[in-house]
């Protein structure tokens, strides 16, 4: 009932469509925009700021400048983008279930970024080695029994807390995997079962069934990105702006599609971010955190698979892409070689510590992410 009065709310303030798009996004730009102001001043009261002991990349020559800089700044996207779609475009058959895993997303980002702050003790992970050794020398037959079982777990849990950020601090890496799971098993449940929705679409092929297998697709995209996008939110400016290009070609492709509801929602969340990174710009006045990136990323696969263009996911997330993989790589040579490959994982630190600046590290990404976005919009036509 909520949804039908928006729509015809929307309908008598906005005579023409295009002016609904741009009301939505405008809207979304300036309440970011004002929000920005007070959420930056109450994070600062509040000390929820950059603290050099939880973070390696401090590592890196002229990190110090940011410490004390306010995070969790990406709560006011979160924020924006939920209640001006839930008060003006709410469809429990489009926007339902993608506002809802951002706000369970933004939920479990959020509650990262607190721990990772005010909470002080340390939660380190066994080693296989060590862990392997109890079940060696353990006196008790049972507990050693109980080591063998646990093993795999211990290596699950060994594997994602060496790609954790804030490795001992906070939300586990392989407790943010199994949250993120039951997300991938939310958006699974919408495309497969409430919508019916078993196929893919490929370029000058068209629709492709994989019946049961979409399933596990849509669970292994959602963490990937996920994480893909939080990774990428480590120097100002870059994930915003990677986002912004990304929901961009969204948006054409929505259009392409005359899905009304999906236009809203993009022209919101461009609306949001474009006003969050006026604030992003180095050097940022706050940054992203966990609470949105680990959203935005989940939100943008939900849309990929509504919009039937999961398949340009990657090109259009292209950056996000060769960050975590740069992540994944780095953990294995190491594992494999004894070494690592790169200076620092993800990528752009490696640039950062081989010399390259901020500025120039986030100007080639815009660059390479605008022709993955403009090659996927291409693509999307065929």
């Amino acid at each position: 009932m909520w949804s039908i009065s928006s729509a015809v709310l929307v309908s008598m303030i906005f005579t023409s469509f295009p002016d609904s798009i741009f009301a939505f996004f405008f809207t979304a730009f300036a309440l970011t925009v004002i929000g920005s102001i007070p959420l930056i001043a109450l994070l600062k009261k509040l000390h929820i700021t950059r603290r050099d002991e939880h973070d390696f990349s401090s590592l890196i020559a002229g990190r110090e400048a940011k410490i004390g800089t306010p995070i969790m700044g990406g709560i006011i996207i979160v924020s924006v983008i939920a209640v001006l779609t839930t008060m003006f475009n709410w469809h429990r058959e489009t926007t339902y279930v993608p506002i809802g895993v951002l706000l369970l997303s933004a939920a479990l980002g959020g509650l990262d970024d607190l721990l990772n702050i005010f909470y002080t003790k340390t939660r380190p992970v066994r080693t296989l080695g060590k862990v392997w050794t109890l079940i060696r020398v353990h006196k008790n037959i049972l507990a050693r029994v109980w080591y063998v079982l646990l093993l795999p777990w211990y290596a699950y849990k060994r594997f994602f807390y060496l790609l954790g950020s804030h490795p001992g601090s906070g939300i586990q890496a392989h407790e943010k995997i199994l949250v993120q799971f039951i997300i991938g098993c939310i958006i699974a449940w919408w495309l497969s079962f409430k919508l019916s929705w078993t196929s893919i679409w490929i370029p000058w092929h068209g629709s492709y069934d994989l019946g049961w297998m979409i399933v596990p697709l849509i669970i292994f995209l959602v963490m990937f990105m996920s994480n893909a996008v939080n990774i990428t939110d480590g120097i100002d400016g870059l994930s915003a702006g990677t986002l912004l290009l990304s929901y961009s070609a969204f948006f054409i492709v929505a259009l392409q599609h005359r899905n009304t509801d999906f236009i809203f929602l993009i022209a919101v969340t461009i609306g949001a971010l474009l006003g969050y990174l006026l604030f992003n710009i180095k050097p940022a006045r706050y940054q992203m955190g966990d609470v949105a990136s680990l959203g935005m990323g989940v939100m943008l696969t939900a849309i990929a698979f509504a919009l039937d263009r999961v398949v340009l996911l990657p090109i259009i997330g292209g950056i996000f892409v060769i960050e975590i993989v740069s992540v994944l790589i780095q953990v294995a040579w190491r594992v494999l070689f004894g070494h690592r490959l790169l200076a620092m994982a993800p990528l752009h630190h490696h640039l950062e510590i081989t010399g390259w600046s901020e500025a120039t590290i986030v100007m080639y990404a815009w660059a390479v992410a605008s022709l993955f976005s403009m090659t996927a919009i291409w693509l999307s036509f065929h």
